[in-house]
């Protein structure tokens, strides 16, 4: 019975010494004013005071461009694969208590350390762009004090950013990508060269928290981001092309009229609908040609595009609207069009114009 006593108290002053070993070797950073860089970027979490934090403002801002070594060192600090069978095997000797256990090991202690080092990347802004890998892996962090701020200085840098997201976009998953691209929304039409490999995410994970956030994304990219859009709309799979119909509705917001139209009748199957898919991608399909418009692909598009945009806007024509109105007015207009295309657009519309009057007039007489 000693002699297992014996190796318990040995085990258990054994598991205090590496735990204290790892405590003190730890490199807490550059001193400013005497105290670590570790200890002022923890004054500049959102739980600081905040006079301390100002304080802390100050001090990384001295150390400027000096403090990234060990900030970005900071990141990498996970705790030790032996620390939590330890902590286990402390907390069942009952010589040891419990609050002395958790004072040298606290499981949270490296993850505030994380949060403080990228709270200090945030406050050095765009000084900080050599740490972005760092930041970009960060937001795949499980504790959400440090991914909450590695948003936060992402979306400080602009664009900075684009091209470590987009490496590693394909290599990760859940949360993580989901977070990398909420900094892709944020960063607008300067991540449109992202567009194709969102559109690979909506086609694969449709219907999940990733594929939502990328639709979010490339909604906000600009017309440049109109063919990944229009790729979708064409799909074969309905929910993909619904997607891509609202992607082109916030991306082209003029055209509500063509929108509501198509969302609303284009369904799968039908033959009338392929001409009206190849009108799309005529008009948005090809990205060396950017209209902003149906009427701009009209005036200054090829004489394809031209028709294209001439047809789609005849199925957005009803009687009175906008697009009806629009499509009249082309009647003494020169266009790149072939002119039996306008003409028989305007015929339609005069025919249902008709019908339209013919409807009215019989249900006055009814009356």
């Amino acid at each position: 019975m000693k002699k297992w006593q014996i190796i318990k108290i040995s085990a258990g002053a054994l598991i205090l010494i590496c735990l204290l070993l790892s405590f003190i070797k730890r490199d807490r950073g550059p001193l400013v004013e005497g105290r670590p860089l570790e200890s002022w970027v923890q004054d500049l979490l959102i739980t600081a005071d905040p006079i301390k934090h100002n304080a802390a403002k100050k001090a990384v801002s001295q150390l400027g461009t000096n403090a990234i070594p060990w900030l970005r060192k900071t990141l990498l600090y996970t705790d030790p694969v032996w620390k939590r069978p330890l902590i286990s095997m402390a907390e069942s000797a009952s010589f040891i208590e419990p609050k002395t256990i958790h004072r040298w090991a606290n499981t949270y202690e490296l993850a505030e350390i994380r949060a403080g080092g990228v709270a200090g990347l945030a406050e050095l802004g765009q000084w900080a762009a050599p740490a972005i890998p760092d930041l970009v892996e960060a937001l795949g962090d499980p504790e959400h004090l440090v991914y909450n701020n590695a948003l936060l200085v992402l979306n400080g840098m602009g664009k900075l950013p684009l091209s470590a997201i987009t490496n590693r976009l394909a290599a990760v998953q859940g949360e993580h990508r989901t977070r990398m691209l909420h900094v892709l929304r944020n960063m607008k039409e300067d991540a449109v060269g992202s567009a194709p490999a969102l559109v690979r995410i909506i086609e694969i994970q449709s219907g999940s928290n990733e594929a939502n956030a990328a639709i979010a994304a490339l909604s906000t990219m600009g017309i440049k981001a109109a063919p990944a859009a229009v790729q979708l709309a064409v799909s074969d799979r309905y929910e993909l092309r619904l997607a891509g119909f609202n992607v082109l509705s916030r991306l082209l917001p003029a055209e509500h009229e063509l929108w509501a139209e198509l969302k609303s009748s284009i369904q799968l199957g039908h033959e009338k609908e392929k001409e009206v898919l190849l009108a799309l991608q005529n008009v948005w399909g090809n990205s060396n040609e950017t209209y902003t418009s149906l009427s701009d692909a009209i005036f200054n598009g090829t004489p394809r595009s031209c028709d294209a945009a001439i047809l789609l806007m005849s199925k957005a024509a009803k009687p009175g609207n906008s697009s009806a109105r629009k499509l009249h007015k082309l009647r003494n207009k020169t266009l790149n069009s072939g002119p039996k295309t306008l003409q028989a657009v305007l015929e339609k519309i005069d025919d249902s114009n008709g019908a339209s009057s013919k409807s009215a007039s019989a249900k006055n007489t009814l009356e």
